[in-house]
């Protein structure tokens, strides 16, 4: 990339370009620039700046191909209730209402009636129960039900039938979180769910194509010295979660898993290694290949030719890197 990011957002646009924004870069800095990567090419450059530096923000497509991005903390780690729009056809962003909390670290969902749905976060190292939601047409935000638990560290995943699953976190007190919730876009509210069989924040969750979630890997702590391999499987028919095998190393601060075309799951960071999730034999096994260091938080992309590319990422040390990684299946 044109400069090291971790703590950014990637994102698919409407010309199958990634547009990338904001993070840290290895000095710690909290970024406001952004660039596009074109996988015709295998190049990145250079975009239009943000309003304003951002790290640990959501970003999310609109009906419309803008790119909403949202929340964070800006420089000196001051957290933010301000989003702006990213329009990649004029390449310039436009500021948009103020959200009703300021969040770092949320997570976002995009609704299939077209609005984004912004869950949790923390403000100031608070973990946030309140959800809101962006509607595209008005351009501002508008708070649902309260989750039953505050929430960061979290993930939502939208199910077949539209609702969305929230899984874990870390809550109040700095603890760990097996519980689960349910938001319903029907009726803008949260009903508790099943809880995990462990504990667990900053994992990853990925729908697969049977339905069914897959939950993997994440910290049993708060601190973050806790890193698992396990890993469950949510069935939303009989609304429970079952253990499944573990992963081949132990993983935390993962970015999102990626649905590979042929069914199976790209797991990445946490580690150095990469590996794939087989739905079908419930197994796991490593890709040939590894990123350089251990990575936290890379930001990884489905490309439309079945690859996935890795950008970014944090070390141990929390240095990020500029580096980009490929896997092709």
């Amino acid at each position: 990339m044109t400069t090291a990011r971790g703590g950014h957002t990637a994102t698919i646009l409407p010309n199958f370009k990634v547009f990338i924004a904001g993070g840290k870069n290895e000095r710690g800095i909290v970024l406001a620039s952004t660039e596009v990567y074109d996988p015709t090419t295998e190049t990145f450059s250079s975009g239009t700046k943000m309003s304003i530096p951002r790290d640990g923000h959501a970003a999310a497509s609109l009906a419309d191909g803008k790119i909403l991005i949202a929340g964070g903390a800006t420089r000196g780690g001051v957290p933010l209730s301000t989003c702006e729009v990213y329009d990649y056809e004029t390449e310039k962003f436009t500021t948009r209402g103020e959200m009703h909390a300021r969040r770092v670290h949320p997570v976002a969902v995009v609704l299939r009636d077209g609005r984004i749905l912004l869950i949790g976060g923390e403000d100031g190292g608070r973990p946030l129960a309140s959800a809101e939601t962006y509607d595209l047409l008005t351009g501002k935000w508008k708070l649902v039900g309260t989750m039953s638990t505050a929430r960061v560290g979290h993930s939502a995943t939208m199910l077949a039938d539209g609702r969305v699953l929230v899984v874990g976190g870390t809550g109040s007190q700095h603890s760990v979180l097996a519980s689960t919730e349910i938001f319903d876009p029907q009726t803008n509210q949260f009903s508790r769910g099943g809880d995990l069989h462990e504990a667990r924040s900053t994992h990853t969750a990925v729908l697969l194509s049977d339905g069914k979630i897959l939950i993997a890997g994440g910290a049993a702590d708060a601190k973050g010295t806790m890193p698992l391999a396990s890993t469950e499987l949510y069935d939303p028919a009989s609304h429970s979660f079952t253990s499944s095998g573990d992963m081949t190393e132990r993983r935390m601060k993962i970015a999102d898993g990626a649905l590979l075309l042929d069914g199976r799951v790209l797991i990445v960071g946490g580690g150095q290694s990469a590996e794939i999730y087989d739905p079908k034999s419930a197994s796991f096994h490593p890709v040939n290949g590894s990123l350089d260091v251990l990575r936290y938080y890379p930001a990884v992309i489905q490309l439309m030719d079945g690859s996935s590319r890795v950008f970014g990422g944090e070390n141990s040390s929390a240095v990020s890197t500029a580096k980009s990684w490929i896997y092709r299946p």
